[in-house]
């Protein structure tokens, strides 16, 4: 650990110390860092965190809108793994990953903001080079303006410019990849509309693309654009569905069954919520467009669900995740039908992140419980199957990870995972996961194994 980080955890637990005994923590920190709200603030009586100064500063004595916020985020992360790539790209690699990040969110009235935030993503100690998501010393990952034209007391529509991240549902299809040091980000205009029970958006954007040397630049070759509706059942935002549209244009787009330019379109319709212990997540999507010459038709369905003890000692949670997403059966036939996540969540199925969810039938008991405040430790038996045993098995950012082979065992093998998270207090937390992958006969058949992988995560943020 360097001296900076040492540092910041010294000032930080010194800073909480004296709200450990408060009764009303401020709220928690988000995973795009500039959905957080801090306008409540303008009342100094509830300043009870050493950093709410600079989360809120006030910039007109008798206007509470106007105010400057400042935040950020300083991420040490330890990852070891063997047999990366189920061991076809290197026996062993261990690194250590830094991530920091710094911003600012200036509102001028309720109708007007500007946020930016700078990113810093540097690895250590890799066997072989670093993609540019790990490696990147200094870069804008965010940088936008909101304008409001309309808002009163039932409704506000927000019209975004500029370069932003987008989380919609579960992340299944469009989340913040969080794992890697640097985040996805979209170049363009979104719109956000809000009322009570509904949220809505719709967006048109070129994602980023992560450069080492230089500033990250619009992918040219893609363009990501849809609309997201949400109706939330209850006030407290636990149960509700949601639909929405997805369309993506990429040129040079690589499957098993070939490259070519492809136009998808994604229909989605998803429900959530709990009740009684009871807690779902159930979603379906379907694809159509064209890949080169061929028709897409894909899809993927998921069910999410468990049931939890909150009022036993140690609040354990019993649940299980069952996942299908389509692969191509036929490369000849003219149809592409294996489906494509998009920006998906990192860590999809564990922290491991070894696999995209594409040609992939999974499902995953797993079991929880919090033995300590802010402590929770997790674990499970995840059993993959390949959905076509024509189709290749896709690692994260949707190369190839398992080609086809000779092999037509749909099995593809076993994930044990352990996790364990405790945050210390406000500002800090610490994690830790391990995972082992038992692989089958299709994976040594392309002369793979199984793969073992830890990590130790600390963020520190404000």
């Amino acid at each position: 650990m360097r001296w900076p980080t040492v540092i910041l955890l010294i000032s930080i637990v010194g800073a909480s110390a004296e709200d450990v005994e408060t009764p009303k923590p401020p709220p928690a920190f988000l995973p795009l860092r500039f959905n957080e709200d801090y306008s409540r603030l303008a009342d100094p009586s509830v300043h009870i965190d050493a950093f709410d100064p600079l989360k809120y500063l006030r910039l007109r004595a008798d206007d509470p809108t106007w105010y400057l916020s400042f935040g950020g985020e300083l991420r040490e992360r330890l990852e070891l793994i063997s047999n990366p790539n189920f061991g076809l790209g290197g026996p062993r690699d261990g690194y250590l990953l830094q991530r920091i990040t710094l911003e600012a969110d200036l509102h001028l009235s309720n109708r007007l903001r500007f946020y930016v935030e700078g990113i810093s993503g540097l690895i250590w100690d890799e066997d072989t080079p670093p993609p540019p998501v790990q490696d990147d010393p200094a870069d804008l990952q965010f940088a936008f303006m909101d304008v409001v034209p309309w808002l009163d007391e039932d409704q506000k529509l927000t019209v975004r410019f500029g370069r932003f991240g987008m989380s919609l549902g579960s992340g299944r299809l469009v989340a913040t990849r969080a794992a890697p040091n640097i985040p996805f980000k979209f170049d363009g205009t979104e719109l956000l509309y809000d009322r009570e029970g509904w949220e809505a958006l719709a967006f048109l954007t070129r994602p980023g693309k992560e450069r080492t040397n230089g500033f990250d630049q619009e992918d040219n070759d893609t363009t990501f654009w849809g609309a997201y509706l949400t109706h939330w059942l209850d006030a407290k935002k636990r149960s509700g569905f949601d639909l929405y549209y997805l369309g993506l244009a990429r040129e040079n787009s690589v499957y098993a069954s070939g490259k070519a330019n492809q136009h998808r379109h994604s229909i989605g319709l998803r429900s959530f919520g709990e009740v009684a212990g009871w807690d779902w997540n159930a979603e379906g999507i379907v694809q159509f467009g064209s890949f080169g010459s061929d028709q897409i038709f894909a899809w993927t369905g998921s069910v999410d669900g468990g049931y939890s003890w909150k009022d036993t000692a140690w609040k354990p949670r019993l649940g299980v995740k069952f996942d299908v997403a389509s692969g191509d059966r036929n490369p000849t036939d003219g149809r592409q039908e294996t489906f494509d996540p998009l920006f998906f969540k990192s860590g999809y199925f564990n922290d491991a992140s070894l696999l995209r969810p594409s040609n992939i039938i999974d499902i995953h008991p797993s079991v929880s419980f919090e033995p300590a405040r802010r402590m929770e430790v997790s674990g499970g038996v995840d059993v993959f199957w390949r959905y076509s045993s024509q189709d290749a098995i896709y690692n994260p950012p949707g190369f190839i990870e398992v080609p086809v082979t000779n092999n037509r065992s749909r099995y593809l093998g076993t994930a044990l995972d352990v996790n364990v998270s405790w945050r210390v207090q406000r500002h800090a937390l610490l994690s830790s996961s391990y995972v082992y992958f038992f692989t089958d006969n299709y994976v040594h058949s392309a002369g793979g194994g199984g793969v073992g992988f830890f990590s130790a995560t600390l963020q520190l943020e404000f």
